[in-house]
């Protein structure tokens, strides 16, 4: 998923780079779609980045646990989410970060 919205945000400089005409849209709406994709991509690749660089611990677990769910509203990862998931809640994951 970071890499996903890591790609959204590099996706942004199409819109401000691209031809307004070949967008079918206005060159202010492009730079907006432009500043949109690259504010969301931006938070969105923090947000699913910062498991990797946070130790275990016991909220970390809970906090993976939402992105785990998160991931599981779009039907392209969902397979992906329901492995994951059950490899989640496994004691051993489970003492991994802390929770018992």
């Amino acid at each position: 998923m970071t890499v996903t919205y890591v790609l959204l945000a590099a996706s942004s400089l199409i819109f401000f780079l691209a031809d307004p005409a070949d967008l079918d849209t206005s060159k202010e709406g492009a730079r907006l779609l432009g500043i949109v994709f690259l504010i969301l991509g931006a938070v969105l690749a923090g947000v699913f980045f910062l498991p990797f660089i946070a130790r275990p611990e016991p909220w970390l677990w809970i906090y993976d646990l939402v992105l785990i769910c998160i991931g599981m509203t779009s039907a392209c990862v969902l397979p992906v989410c329901i492995v994951l998931l059950i490899f989640w809640i496994k004691p051993e994951t489970k003492a991994h970060f802390g929770r018992q």
